[in-house]
Protein backbone atom coordinates (compact mmCIF):
# COMPACT_ATOMS: atom_id res chain seq x y z
CA UNK A 1 0.00 0.00 0.00
CA UNK A 2 2.55 2.36 1.01
CA UNK A 3 4.58 1.57 -2.09
CA UNK A 4 1.27 2.38 -4.56
CA UNK A 5 0.83 5.83 -2.34
CA UNK A 6 4.49 6.48 -3.23
CA UNK A 7 4.01 5.93 -6.94
CA UNK A 8 0.81 7.53 -7.16
CA UNK A 9 2.02 10.62 -5.64
CA UNK A 10 4.98 10.37 -8.05
CA UNK A 11 2.70 10.63 -11.14
CA UNK A 12 0.57 13.29 -10.05
CA UNK A 13 1.02 16.57 -8.68
CA UNK A 14 -2.53 18.15 -7.03
CA UNK A 15 -1.30 21.59 -7.23
CA UNK A 16 -0.78 21.63 -10.88
CA UNK A 17 -4.38 20.45 -11.49
CA UNK A 18 -5.45 22.43 -9.20
CA UNK A 19 -3.88 25.11 -11.16
CA UNK A 20 -5.80 23.70 -14.63
CA UNK A 21 -9.32 23.50 -12.85
CA UNK A 22 -8.56 27.30 -11.47
CA UNK A 23 -7.79 28.10 -15.00
CA UNK A 24 -11.38 26.24 -16.19
CA UNK A 25 -13.44 27.53 -13.87
CA UNK A 26 -12.21 31.71 -14.58
CA UNK A 27 -12.68 30.58 -18.25
CA UNK A 28 -16.06 29.26 -17.75
CA UNK A 29 -17.03 32.46 -15.30
CA UNK A 30 -15.82 35.41 -17.83
CA UNK A 31 -17.81 33.32 -20.66
CA UNK A 32 -14.16 34.46 -22.97
CA UNK A 33 -14.99 31.74 -24.93
CA UNK A 34 -11.45 29.98 -26.28
CA UNK A 35 -9.71 33.34 -25.00
CA UNK A 36 -7.92 31.19 -22.05
CA UNK A 37 -6.53 28.43 -23.60
CA UNK A 38 -3.20 28.97 -23.81
CA UNK A 39 -3.27 30.16 -19.65
CA UNK A 40 -3.70 25.99 -19.26
CA UNK A 41 0.16 25.64 -19.62
CA UNK A 42 0.25 27.47 -16.05
CA UNK A 43 -0.97 23.51 -15.13
CA UNK A 44 2.54 21.95 -16.10
CA UNK A 45 4.23 25.22 -14.63
CA UNK A 46 2.67 24.93 -11.23
CA UNK A 47 3.68 21.44 -10.91
CA UNK A 48 7.68 22.23 -11.61
CA UNK A 49 8.18 23.34 -8.82
CA UNK A 50 7.86 20.48 -6.31
CA UNK A 51 6.69 18.04 -8.60
CA UNK A 52 8.09 15.21 -11.01
CA UNK A 53 8.88 14.53 -14.53
CA UNK A 54 5.73 12.21 -14.52
CA UNK A 55 3.85 14.58 -12.41
CA UNK A 56 4.64 17.34 -14.94
CA UNK A 57 3.52 15.14 -18.22
CA UNK A 58 0.44 13.96 -16.34
CA UNK A 59 -0.08 17.84 -15.28
CA UNK A 60 -0.22 18.67 -19.11
CA UNK A 61 -2.09 15.95 -20.38
CA UNK A 62 -4.70 16.79 -17.85
CA UNK A 63 -3.99 20.63 -19.32
CA UNK A 64 -4.09 19.40 -22.89
CA UNK A 65 -7.57 17.42 -22.52
CA UNK A 66 -9.10 20.26 -20.41
CA UNK A 67 -8.38 22.86 -23.26
CA UNK A 68 -9.15 20.83 -26.01
CA UNK A 69 -12.90 19.87 -24.65
CA UNK A 70 -13.36 23.52 -24.07
CA UNK A 71 -11.96 24.30 -28.00
CA UNK A 72 -14.23 21.55 -28.96
CA UNK A 73 -17.30 23.23 -26.99
CA UNK A 74 -16.34 26.24 -29.00
CA UNK A 75 -16.19 25.03 -32.29
CA UNK A 76 -12.23 25.70 -33.13
CA UNK A 77 -10.85 22.70 -31.56
CA UNK A 78 -9.82 21.93 -35.81
CA UNK A 79 -8.58 25.58 -36.27
CA UNK A 80 -5.17 27.35 -36.17
CA UNK A 81 -6.27 29.25 -33.17
CA UNK A 82 -7.50 25.53 -31.19
CA UNK A 83 -4.28 23.67 -32.97
CA UNK A 84 -1.71 26.60 -31.99
CA UNK A 85 -3.09 26.48 -28.13
CA UNK A 86 -2.88 22.72 -28.18
CA UNK A 87 0.49 22.99 -29.74
CA UNK A 88 1.52 25.74 -26.40
CA UNK A 89 0.73 23.70 -23.86
CA UNK A 90 1.99 20.60 -25.27
CA UNK A 91 5.63 21.99 -26.02
CA UNK A 92 5.48 24.34 -22.40
CA UNK A 93 4.84 20.49 -20.76
CA UNK A 94 8.05 19.03 -22.33
CA UNK A 95 9.98 22.16 -21.75
CA UNK A 96 9.04 21.81 -17.50
CA UNK A 97 9.38 18.38 -18.03
CA UNK A 98 12.86 18.78 -18.44
CA UNK A 99 13.49 21.44 -16.20
CA UNK A 100 11.78 19.41 -13.13
CA UNK A 101 14.02 16.66 -14.49
CA UNK A 102 17.04 18.92 -14.32
CA UNK A 103 15.74 20.27 -10.56
CA UNK A 104 15.38 16.83 -8.83
CA UNK A 105 19.21 15.92 -10.29
CA UNK A 106 20.41 18.72 -8.56
CA UNK A 107 18.04 18.04 -5.23
CA UNK A 108 20.05 14.69 -4.65
CA UNK A 109 23.37 16.00 -5.75
CA UNK A 110 22.52 18.86 -2.73
CA UNK A 111 21.41 16.33 -0.27
CA UNK A 112 24.39 14.14 -1.03
CA UNK A 113 26.28 17.03 -0.50
CA UNK A 114 24.74 18.09 2.89
CA UNK A 115 24.57 14.25 4.23
CA UNK A 116 28.69 14.54 3.52
CA UNK A 117 28.86 17.75 5.37
CA UNK A 118 26.79 16.60 7.86
CA UNK A 119 29.09 13.85 8.20
CA UNK A 120 32.29 15.63 8.25
CA UNK A 121 30.91 18.35 10.63
CA UNK A 122 29.91 15.43 13.14
CA UNK A 123 33.44 13.77 13.02
CA UNK A 124 34.92 17.53 13.39
CA UNK A 125 32.56 18.55 16.25
CA UNK A 126 30.72 15.57 17.74
CA UNK A 127 28.24 16.39 20.23
CA UNK A 128 29.43 16.35 23.46
CA UNK A 129 27.78 14.58 26.51
CA UNK A 130 25.28 15.80 29.49
CA UNK A 131 28.10 14.86 31.98
CA UNK A 132 32.28 14.50 31.68
CA UNK A 133 33.88 13.35 34.58
CA UNK A 134 33.05 16.04 37.75
CA UNK A 135 31.00 18.58 35.46
CA UNK A 136 27.91 18.56 33.96
CA UNK A 137 27.49 20.69 30.43
CA UNK A 138 25.98 22.13 27.61
CA UNK A 139 27.12 23.44 24.67
CA UNK A 140 25.35 25.39 21.71
CA UNK A 141 27.67 26.70 18.76
CA UNK A 142 26.38 29.32 15.91
CA UNK A 143 28.46 29.90 12.55
CA UNK A 144 28.27 33.10 10.59
CA UNK A 145 27.39 30.48 7.48
CA UNK A 146 23.86 29.81 7.50
CA UNK A 147 23.45 25.84 7.98
CA UNK A 148 26.91 25.16 9.44
CA UNK A 149 27.29 23.79 12.65
CA UNK A 150 31.21 24.28 12.18
CA UNK A 151 33.58 27.67 11.54
CA UNK A 152 36.40 29.96 13.60
CA UNK A 153 35.39 28.88 16.64
CA UNK A 154 35.93 25.71 18.88
CA UNK A 155 35.26 23.96 21.66
CA UNK A 156 35.92 20.67 23.45
CA UNK A 157 35.91 18.51 26.73
CA UNK A 158 38.15 15.62 27.21
CA UNK A 159 38.52 13.60 30.27
CA UNK A 160 41.43 13.09 32.18
CA UNK A 161 42.45 11.10 35.56
CA UNK A 162 41.41 13.07 37.79
CA UNK A 163 38.87 15.36 36.08
CA UNK A 164 38.28 17.03 32.82
CA UNK A 165 40.52 19.38 30.36
CA UNK A 166 38.48 22.24 28.32
CA UNK A 167 39.73 24.12 25.18
CA UNK A 168 37.15 27.25 24.19
CA UNK A 169 39.14 29.21 21.16
CA UNK A 170 38.29 31.35 18.12
CA UNK A 171 40.55 31.55 14.93
CA UNK A 172 40.68 35.23 13.30
CA UNK A 173 37.66 35.23 10.61
CA UNK A 174 34.87 33.71 10.83
CA UNK A 175 32.84 31.01 9.16
CA UNK A 176 33.79 28.29 6.62
CA UNK A 177 37.17 30.15 5.71
CA UNK A 178 38.34 29.33 9.13
CA UNK A 179 37.12 25.69 9.34
CA UNK A 180 41.17 24.10 8.49
CA UNK A 181 42.74 25.95 11.08
CA UNK A 182 39.92 25.34 13.35
CA UNK A 183 40.38 21.38 13.09
CA UNK A 184 43.97 21.23 13.52
CA UNK A 185 44.07 22.75 16.60
CA UNK A 186 40.96 20.53 17.77
CA UNK A 187 43.17 17.51 16.52
CA UNK A 188 46.25 18.55 18.39
CA UNK A 189 44.06 19.22 21.69
CA UNK A 190 42.33 15.91 21.43
CA UNK A 191 45.52 14.35 20.57
CA UNK A 192 47.95 15.84 23.88
CA UNK A 193 45.12 17.06 26.70
CA UNK A 194 44.37 13.41 27.85
CA UNK A 195 48.46 12.35 27.98
CA UNK A 196 50.62 15.91 28.50
CA UNK A 197 51.18 16.25 31.87
CA UNK A 198 51.75 20.13 32.05
CA UNK A 199 48.33 22.30 30.66
CA UNK A 200 50.96 24.71 29.49
CA UNK A 201 52.52 21.94 27.19
CA UNK A 202 49.25 21.30 25.75
CA UNK A 203 48.79 24.69 24.64
CA UNK A 204 52.62 24.59 23.19
CA UNK A 205 51.80 21.88 21.23
CA UNK A 206 48.77 23.71 19.61
CA UNK A 207 50.90 26.45 18.59
CA UNK A 208 53.53 24.17 17.37
CA UNK A 209 50.64 22.42 15.35
CA UNK A 210 49.39 26.32 14.10
CA UNK A 211 52.81 26.87 13.25
CA UNK A 212 53.22 24.03 11.19
CA UNK A 213 50.70 24.98 8.75
CA UNK A 214 52.29 27.85 6.59
CA UNK A 215 49.55 28.47 4.52
CA UNK A 216 47.96 29.98 7.41
CA UNK A 217 48.38 33.86 8.18
CA UNK A 218 46.20 33.81 11.35
CA UNK A 219 46.43 34.00 14.83
CA UNK A 220 43.82 32.14 17.41
CA UNK A 221 42.51 32.55 20.95
CA UNK A 222 42.18 30.18 23.12
CA UNK A 223 41.41 29.35 26.99
CA UNK A 224 42.75 25.95 28.31
CA UNK A 225 40.94 24.56 31.55
CA UNK A 226 41.95 22.11 34.14
CA UNK A 227 39.27 20.93 36.82
CA UNK A 228 39.72 18.19 39.01
CA UNK A 229 37.04 16.61 41.08
CA UNK A 230 38.52 18.23 44.34
CA UNK A 231 37.66 21.72 42.63
CA UNK A 232 40.45 22.91 41.52
CA UNK A 233 39.82 25.20 38.09
CA UNK A 234 43.27 26.16 36.27
CA UNK A 235 42.88 28.18 33.41
CA UNK A 236 45.43 29.51 30.84
CA UNK A 237 44.72 32.36 28.75
CA UNK A 238 45.94 32.90 25.32
CA UNK A 239 44.26 36.55 24.57
CA UNK A 240 41.16 34.85 24.89
CA UNK A 241 37.86 36.80 26.74
CA UNK A 242 37.83 35.30 30.52
CA UNK A 243 35.12 32.90 31.57
CA UNK A 244 32.37 33.94 33.41
CA UNK A 245 32.44 31.76 36.66
CA UNK A 246 28.66 31.96 38.73
CA UNK A 247 29.00 30.52 42.23
CA UNK A 248 26.37 29.19 43.59
CA UNK A 249 25.10 31.54 44.99
CA UNK A 250 24.34 33.46 42.00
CA UNK A 251 27.46 35.83 42.18
CA UNK A 252 29.13 36.77 39.34
CA UNK A 253 32.93 36.35 38.66
CA UNK A 254 35.39 36.79 35.14
CA UNK A 255 38.21 34.56 35.52
CA UNK A 256 40.78 37.56 34.52
CA UNK A 257 43.81 36.02 34.35
CA UNK A 258 47.11 37.83 36.39
CA UNK A 259 49.16 38.90 33.16
CA UNK A 260 47.58 38.88 29.51
CA UNK A 261 48.60 36.02 27.39
CA UNK A 262 48.97 36.85 23.97
CA UNK A 263 47.00 34.71 20.79
CA UNK A 264 48.59 31.71 19.43
CA UNK A 265 50.59 32.69 16.16
CA UNK A 266 51.56 36.28 17.71
CA UNK A 267 54.25 34.14 19.94
CA UNK A 268 57.33 36.12 18.20
CA UNK A 269 55.77 39.38 19.44
CA UNK A 270 56.31 39.21 22.82
CA UNK A 271 56.66 36.73 25.84
CA UNK A 272 54.80 33.51 24.84
CA UNK A 273 53.46 32.98 28.12
CA UNK A 274 49.44 32.39 28.41
CA UNK A 275 48.12 34.54 31.12
CA UNK A 276 46.64 32.14 34.58
CA UNK A 277 43.82 31.91 36.69
CA UNK A 278 43.11 29.64 38.89
CA UNK A 279 40.12 29.10 41.45
CA UNK A 280 38.61 26.62 43.66
CA UNK A 281 35.08 25.55 42.43
CA UNK A 282 32.60 24.09 45.04
CA UNK A 283 29.52 22.18 43.92
CA UNK A 284 26.66 24.01 42.37
CA UNK A 285 29.26 26.14 41.04
CA UNK A 286 29.22 27.28 37.39
CA UNK A 287 31.34 28.55 34.41
CA UNK A 288 30.62 29.85 31.08
CA UNK A 289 33.37 29.85 28.39
CA UNK A 290 32.65 31.54 25.03
CA UNK A 291 33.88 33.31 22.23
CA UNK A 292 33.88 37.24 21.61
CA UNK A 293 30.65 36.21 19.57
CA UNK A 294 28.72 36.68 22.42
CA UNK A 295 30.00 39.43 24.13
CA UNK A 296 30.63 41.54 20.94
CA UNK A 297 26.63 40.76 19.91
CA UNK A 298 25.17 44.65 18.94
CA UNK A 299 22.10 45.64 19.58
CA UNK A 300 20.48 47.67 16.77
CA UNK A 301 22.20 51.54 18.61
CA UNK A 302 25.56 49.27 18.89
CA UNK A 303 25.38 48.34 22.10
CA UNK A 304 27.33 44.89 23.31
CA UNK A 305 25.65 42.10 25.00
CA UNK A 306 26.13 43.02 28.62
CA UNK A 307 26.95 39.00 29.83
CA UNK A 308 27.73 40.05 33.27
CA UNK A 309 24.45 41.63 33.46
CA UNK A 310 22.60 39.02 32.28
CA UNK A 311 24.57 36.43 34.97
CA UNK A 312 20.88 35.27 36.01
CA UNK A 313 20.38 33.39 32.76
CA UNK A 314 22.99 30.84 34.30
CA UNK A 315 21.17 30.08 36.64
CA UNK A 316 17.69 28.66 38.25
CA UNK A 317 17.64 25.97 35.57
CA UNK A 318 19.51 22.91 34.49
CA UNK A 319 22.53 23.66 32.01
CA UNK A 320 20.93 22.86 28.74
CA UNK A 321 18.33 25.01 29.54
CA UNK A 322 20.07 28.12 30.52
CA UNK A 323 21.98 27.87 27.38
CA UNK A 324 19.29 27.80 25.07
CA UNK A 325 17.89 30.56 27.50
CA UNK A 326 20.79 32.30 27.14
CA UNK A 327 21.07 32.57 23.08
CA UNK A 328 17.46 33.06 23.27
CA UNK A 329 18.29 36.92 25.34
CA UNK A 330 21.44 37.52 22.90
CA UNK A 331 18.65 36.83 19.71
CA UNK A 332 16.33 39.69 21.66
CA UNK A 333 19.61 41.26 21.82
CA UNK A 334 20.57 41.47 18.52
CA UNK A 335 16.66 41.54 16.58
CA UNK A 336 17.98 38.16 14.99
CA UNK A 337 21.08 39.46 13.45
CA UNK A 338 23.32 36.86 13.37
CA UNK A 339 26.66 38.72 13.19
CA UNK A 340 29.68 36.24 13.71
CA UNK A 341 30.72 32.54 14.96
CA UNK A 342 29.59 31.87 18.30
CA UNK A 343 30.31 29.06 21.06
CA UNK A 344 28.90 28.75 24.39
CA UNK A 345 29.71 26.27 27.09
CA UNK A 346 28.06 26.09 30.28
CA UNK A 347 29.72 23.59 32.95
CA UNK A 348 28.20 23.02 36.71
CA UNK A 349 30.73 21.46 39.31
CA UNK A 350 29.21 18.65 40.64
CA UNK A 351 31.99 17.33 42.86
CA UNK A 352 32.63 18.06 46.76
CA UNK A 353 35.96 20.17 47.38
CA UNK A 354 38.20 19.00 49.44
CA UNK A 355 39.47 21.22 53.21
CA UNK A 356 37.77 24.44 53.95
CA UNK A 357 40.41 27.25 52.55
CA UNK A 358 38.70 29.36 49.29
CA UNK A 359 42.36 29.51 48.29
CA UNK A 360 43.02 27.58 45.30
CA UNK A 361 45.92 24.64 45.52
CA UNK A 362 48.30 24.49 42.52
CA UNK A 363 48.68 21.37 41.68
CA UNK A 364 52.64 19.80 40.97
CA UNK A 365 51.79 18.48 37.96
CA UNK A 366 50.05 21.60 36.68
CA UNK A 367 53.25 23.96 37.32
CA UNK A 368 54.80 25.32 34.07
CA UNK A 369 58.27 23.25 33.02
CA UNK A 370 61.40 25.76 33.78
CA UNK A 371 62.25 25.17 30.07
CA UNK A 372 61.64 22.90 27.19
CA UNK A 373 64.50 20.83 25.41
CA UNK A 374 64.52 20.90 21.53
CA UNK A 375 63.53 16.74 21.74
CA UNK A 376 60.85 17.66 24.35
CA UNK A 377 59.38 19.75 21.73
CA UNK A 378 60.51 17.95 18.75
CA UNK A 379 62.40 20.26 17.09
CA UNK A 380 64.81 18.06 15.78
CA UNK A 381 62.53 16.74 13.12
CA UNK A 382 59.85 19.46 12.94
CA UNK A 383 60.09 20.24 9.26
CA UNK A 384 59.38 24.21 10.38
CA UNK A 385 63.12 25.59 10.17
CA UNK A 386 62.31 29.22 10.74
CA UNK A 387 60.17 28.84 14.17
CA UNK A 388 59.88 31.85 15.98
CA UNK A 389 58.04 29.89 18.94
CA UNK A 390 61.24 27.56 19.52
CA UNK A 391 62.94 30.87 19.82
CA UNK A 392 60.86 32.51 22.83
CA UNK A 393 61.19 29.22 24.35
CA UNK A 394 64.22 27.39 24.05
CA UNK A 395 66.40 30.71 24.01
CA UNK A 396 64.43 33.20 26.18
CA UNK A 397 63.63 30.56 28.55
CA UNK A 398 67.34 28.59 29.18
CA UNK A 399 69.03 29.21 32.25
Amino acid sequence: MRHLTTSFNSAVDFRGICAVLLVALIDVATGDGAGFLPAYAVGPAASTVRGTPRAVVTTGAVAALTAGLVALDNGILTTRRGLSSLAVILLFTAFAAAVTRHRRRQEARLTATRHVAQAAQHAIAPPLPAVHGPVRLAASYESADSGARIGGDLCEVVPIRNGVRVLMGDVQGKGLNTVALSTALLGAFRENAPSETHLATVGLRMSCAMLRRPDEERFATLVLAELTSQGHLTLLNYGHPSPLVVRADGTPQWADPVQPGLPLGLTALADCEAGRHDTLLRAGDRVLFHTDGLTEARDARGRFYPLGERSENLRTAPVEACVERLREDVRLHTAQDRQDDSALLLIEFDGTPTGNDDAPRVLPHDRVPDAYSAADLGCDVCAVTSCSLRSALLDDRRP
